[in-house]
């Protein structure tokens, strides 16, 4: 299963469970918004109840009159017909000739025959209920004691407060419906319940065909990625990216291409450097077969001229080893170093003093003049190297009568060091390659001319493991100039 398949099914599953969730959620909010507002709808139909009640209590001064008497009760609900009761009007209208005014009821014995005792069945006929008021509202006192009306089992009732001249004298407690009574009403809830789950799969099928090829769209980078690096393990290190993107894997595709040109090039190097190396063992090897095997043959004599010639072949080989190896440390960071707080201008000094009668002998003249340059962190030994390979090179390529020069200065928290020569000097297109191993700016693989090409290339390393810099350019003189720049400390200025 791909990466693609797996993205769209997580997708879908996510789609699903939001969706199902949001239908749920709806559902479950319309049904009570819309039982919340048929209690609403019911409480405002209690506006004449609650009128008739308050002048009710106006006139007995009590909720006495009604208590326990339901038949009496049930001529305060509302009608589905408008309030009727009767010709008379309201509840309370009915009401006056069958109670004295208050202030006659109170403290006066009421007359045998009066009103209190007259039948209730004088009254007109209870209204119509067909929305189940009887059935769930009921009166309650000021304190929400309950004083008629069926009880409230279900303990979710909404109050309606009952109030006579700005005080609160009782409530209306309404239990609320839970199935609408009227058609209409039905037929609104089922027609939106009935739609919400038709919306939810159209938003799921809608999300499907916009998530595949929006998913197809963001991975196919992924997807490029992935071809790109099985190309890479299998050894095809051409392999580019096209991603024009502004986002991470427009970045990662950046740093795709930079690892793969980097793979590129060291593959190049490794199968160049083997060649180079085999090269290099061969010449040597082949110049000490030969002579031995002319000596074994008596072509030449067994003398000391000819074992003087085994020996230099000898300690060309070993030194070419020992470069190789050389090499492979400072690649590696694994060359030992002891760094320690010293004088760059003694080591400059050293390395000079050694070299000067080499020079002399190839008819070079050798100027330096350094200034004491203190605070400098490193490893004496291998700053010396580096300064006896660049002297090394000055002797060998330049032209006799020329002339070597060193120079060092401290600019700011940098030391500087300058070796130049005279002429030949290095083509321009070679520059940038000089510290390349194996490269040789003469082009020729002649040993008797120069090196194996690995000097500066291990200067390079040095001076990198010394957080230093190195560069080449043409010198003034007419030759070679190398540049050195290594950190130093503020306090030594």
């Amino acid at each position: 299963m791909g990466i693609i398949t797996k993205m769209v099914l997580v997708f879908l599953a996510t789609n699903i469970l939001l969706v199902g969730a949001m239908a749920v959620a709806m559902r479950l909010n319309f049904q009570k918004g819309f039982n919340d507002y048929l209690t609403e709808t019911e409480m405002a139909r209690l506006d004449n109840t609650v009128a008739d009640l308050s002048n009710a209590y106006r006139r007995e001064g009590s909720w006495e009159f009604v208590r326990r008497n339901h038949r009496l009760w049930s001529r305060f609900l509302p009608s589905d017909n408008a309030h009727i009761a009767g010709e008379s009007g309201s509840p309370v209208d009915s009401l006056r000739p069958l109670y004295p005014p208050a202030p006659a009821r109170l403290g006066a014995q009421l007359p045998s025959g009066s009103a209190r005792e007259r039948p209730l069945r004088r009254l007109p006929p209870p209204p119509d209920d067909q929305t189940g008021l009887s059935a769930r509202l009921r009166l309650l006192d000021a304190g929400k004691n309950y004083l008629i009306g069926p009880p409230d089992v279900r303990g979710n009732a909404a109050l309606r407060a009952i109030e006579l001249d700005d005080e609160i004298v009782g409530w209306l407690s309404l239990t609320p419906i839970t199935v609408p009574t009227s058609s209409l009403d039905r037929s609104f809830r089922d027609e939106q319940l009935s739609a919400v789950y038709p919306i939810a799969i159209g938003a799921l099928l809608l999300s499907l065909l916009i998530g595949i090829p929006l998913g197809r769209y963001l991975l196919r980078p992924v997807k490029a990625l992935a071809t790109g690096a099985h190309s890479l393990t299998q050894g095809d290190f051409k392999t580019r990216l096209d991603i024009q993107r502004r986002d991470e894997l427009g970045q990662l595709a950046e740093d795709f291409n930079v690892l793969a040109k980097t793979l590129q090039q060291n593959e190049l190097l490794r199968r160049q450097g083997m060649a180079d190396v085999s090269h290099e063992l061969r010449t040597p090897l082949a110049l000490l077969q030969g002579e031995i095997e002319a000596m074994q043959d008596g072509i030449r004599p067994v003398d000391q001229n000819q074992l003087s010639k085994l020996h230099n072949s000898n300690t060309q080989l070993s030194r070419l080893v020992d470069d190789l190896y050389d090499l492979a440390l400072t690649d590696a960071g694994a060359l030992n170093y002891r760094k320690e707080s010293l004088d760059l201008a003694e080591v400059i000094q050293q390395s000079a003093e050694a070299a000067d009668y080499r020079l002399s002998q190839a008819g070079l003249t050798l100027q330096h003049r350094i200034p004491s340059l203190p605070g400098v962190s490193g490893d004496a030994r291998r700053l010396r190297q580096v300064f006896d390979n660049l002297l090394k090179n000055s002797r060998r390529y330049t032209d006799a009568g020329g002339e070597v020069r060193i120079s060092a200065w401290r600019d700011d928290s940098w030391v500087c060091i300058r070796i130049e020569d005279s002429a030949p000097a290095v083509a321009e297109e070679n520059l940038p390659h000089l510290f390349d191993r194996f490269y040789r700016a003469e082009g020729s693989r002649n040993r008797a001319f120069g090196g194996a090409g690995l000097g500066l290339a291990i200067c390079r390393n040095i001076v990198d493991a010394h957080q230093g810099q190195i560069s080449a350019r043409e010198s003034t003189l007419g030759g070679l100039q190398v540049d050195i720049r290594l950190p130093g400390t503020d306090s030594a200025r």
